[in-house]
């Protein structure tokens, strides 16, 4: 594994720019159950309804006792989101990113934690629990700051309902953040794949748009994926074990935000 983080460290460091895409597997260590997989929500209790958009357009009102309540396997998932905190994978991540050498990170988890580990260049293109977002002008509030005494809660700007920032099945990625993920996946000479089974789309589009265009791809994870195959450089590993050792590699020093790397190389 050393020699395979070196060269990810040698191949980030001679790229122009290089951006990282996440997945369920990064949040993990960070006890939050991924969808699909070994442990996943879903492969517990079933795939989630396709329709869930339609289904908030037809009774918001449900929507919103249902998501206050945290009712079924979503709850469980809340409650995890609620008390979940960066492992040291994150800060490591969001170093590299202090430091230049990753210009941007896409995440298609919900759960806020690169935020909390320092992480700006960043879109959430599956959205995050602790927004509200209305589905009609796209704007946005921290949860908190919206008033659910009254159901269901309704834009200031255009009187919409308001939903979730959480895009779920049958509801369009909002525009914005489609548009800045293009952008940058249109500027990526590299892309490094940090728990990302690269399944759901467009998200699974990005990393092969990415090679087809002759950039280099770097898959960190403790399992194969629908891509392996087509990546440069693959670590076996987790998000916590793995990341720390490459930023480590990468700034040539230990972090003083939160992740450390002991000379056994053990995070």
């Amino acid at each position: 594994m050393n020699a395979d983080i070196a060269l990810a460290a040698r191949m980030l460091i001679s790229r122009c720019y290089p951006v990282c895409m996440t997945g369920a597997g990064m949040s993990v260590d960070s006890g939050i159950r991924p969808f699909r997989g070994p442990g996943g929500i879903w492969t517990e209790f079933g795939e989630p309804p396709l329709d869930d958009f339609d289904r908030f357009r037809k009774d918001p009102v449900a929507y919103w006792e249902d998501l206050l309540n945290c009712r079924g396997p979503v709850g469980e998932l809340y409650r995890a989101l609620v008390h979940a905190q960066p492992h040291v994978g994150y800060y490591a991540l969001a170093d590299l990113e202090k430091s230049g050498i990753v210009k941007f990170t896409i995440t298609q988890n919900i759960d806020a934690l690169h935020r909390k580990a320092g992480s700006e260049r960043l879109a959430e293109i599956h959205g995050s629990y602790d927004k509200v977002r209305c589905p009609r002008c796209g704007r946005r509030w921290m949860r908190q700051e919206v008033r659910v005494d009254r159901l269901p809660p309704r834009c200031s700007n255009c009187g919409d309902v308001l939903k979730s920032d959480i895009v779920v099945f049958g509801e369009p990625i909002p525009s914005d953040v489609v548009d800045l993920c293009l952008t940058e996946v249109s500027r990526a000479d590299a892309m490094l794949l940090v728990g990302t089974s690269a399944y759901v789309y467009p998200a699974a589009g990005f990393p092969r748009q990415v090679k087809a265009r002759g950039g280099t791809l770097i898959e960190i994870g403790p399992y194969d994926t629908e891509i392996t195959d087509m990546c440069d450089i693959v670590v076996r590993g987790t998000a916590a074990d793995v990341l720390p050792r490459l930023a480590a590699e990468v700034l040539g020093c230990n972090s003083g935000l939160g992740w450390k790397v002991t000379p056994s190389g053990e995070s």
